[in-house]
């Protein structure tokens, strides 16, 4: 199939309305300057200790435990469109005020704040894309959208990094104009689609105490909050550990829009070539990839390792994130989507929460071996539970849902 036949293709296996928030994804996280340098930001602008700078930041996981659940309550019972609109125009309000905030217990505040509003996003929008898309394209889709995020990735940093040296107010600014601009997309283009609630008096409705008592599931989101305790190393713990090997802001800037720039080239390809691959396998690999990846930050301080590191640990990011999220739509009810996909979020904000606080104190406490090769360890560990969860999941039904993939 020729370029453009492909192309064309793809665009037509994707319904407009997705296509829609796709564009918006892309301009919101082209924009997206603050939290990849918020580290850099508190310790170099606000001249804050890489401890006092991880407690912080570690507060926007906070927020994101919270919003996680709520955001998924909120996106059944609401919808979808309400629920994104007043998380991205919430979010550019608070991302301003953050940005002109000067003590540190207003940033504190503002920071959870902040975790909190713009991350009600995430489950809304995963149950968006489960509303609209067919089943056999869900991994495209989710795909396909996580390529958006890191073409915005990409830039977002570089920029960034450059921005910092001129004015740190001016990236919260630009951030907070990229979440307003895609909020009133979403109120002027985007449809709701949240699902009638079932009619039928026999059919049980699927609660949060459901999906937090099916045990099969559960194991699934703690095995992704592990895989993801070893990415969140990237936020706090990657930038103090390059800076005490002398690197500035712009280096690690450019290192890690390194992770979009692969996301970008490579996406796409290797999430067709995945589809037909088991999810578990798939997982297992991701996290196998992530905790090697990761592992190698400790091997020197040169940057061809860091990019190579960089390199690897990306590979595990293209496929455990749309595996991840197609693997948890397969399995929730229709009226619930948006509790299963805010559940599976939470795992998530918990490892934003817990890697900035235990990165910095595992490495001053045990050195670079214990927290690289704990990175490893715990690669290791969630690769051999997603074999095996995702087993139970296929061979189980959840709680008023489908059966697993």
């Amino acid at each position: 199939m020729s370029g453009p036949s492909r192309l064309a293709e793809l665009r037509a296996s994707l319904p407009p309305a997705y296509w829609t928030v796709w564009v918006g994804t892309l301009i919101n996280r082209t924009g997206g300057f603050v939290v990849p340098l918020l580290a850099f930001y508190l310790t170099q602008g606000r001249g804050l200790s890489l401890s006092d700078a991880g407690a912080i930041v570690a507060l926007y996981g906070a927020g994101s435990i919270g919003a996680s659940l709520v955001g998924g309550v909120l996106a059944d019972r609401v919808g979808r469109r309400a629920t994104m609109a007043m998380s991205l125009l919430g979010g550019a309000a608070v991302m301003l005020s953050l940005g002109l905030a000067r003590s540190t217990p207003a940033i504190a505040v503002l920071v959870l704040a902040l975790g909190f509003v713009s991350d009600l996003y995430r489950p809304a929008v995963a149950a968006f894309v489960v509303d609209v898309v067919p089943a056999e394209h869900r991994l495209r889709a989710f795909g396909l959208l996580h390529w958006a995020i890191n073409i915005g990735f990409s830039i977002a940093p570089l920029a960034a990094g450059l921005l910092a040296g001129w004015s740190y107010l001016a990236l919260f600014v630009i951030d907070a104009a990229t979440m307003a601009i895609y909020g009133v997309i979403v109120l002027v283009r985007v449809p709701e689609t949240r699902p009638a609630h079932p009619v039928d008096v026999s059919t049980p409705r699927v609660g949060l105490f459901q999906i937090l008592t099916h045990r099969a599931f559960m194991g699934f989101v703690g095995l992704t909050f592990l895989n993801a305790l070893v990415i969140f190393q990237h936020n706090v713990t990657l930038p103090g550990w390059m800076a005490g090997q002398g690197h500035d802001e712009r280096v690690f800037g450019a290192v890690i829009a390194v992770n979009g720039v692969v996301i970008v080239l490579l996406q796409p390809f290797v999430v067709e070539r995945l589809r037909a691959v088991r999810p578990g396998r798939v997982l297992a690999a991701a996290a196998l990839l992530t905790g090697l990846g990761f592992s190698m930050h400790g091997l020197g301080g040169a940057i061809a390792l860091h990019v190579a590191a960089v390199c690897v640990w990306t590979l595990g990011e293209i496929a455990a994130t749309p595996a991840t999220a197609a693997t948890v739509a397969a399995m929730s009810a229709a009226e619930a989507r948006g509790r299963y996909q805010g559940v599976l979020t939470m795992a998530w904000g918990a490892a934003s929460f817990v890697g900035p606080l235990l990165g910095p104190r595992v490495l001053s406490a045990g050195g670079p071996l214990a927290l690289w090769g704990g990175c490893l360890a715990l690669g290791v560990i969630a690769a051999a539970g997603f074999l095996a969860t995702t087993h139970a999941l296929a061979s189980r039904r959840a709680p008023g849902g489908h059966s697993g993939p």
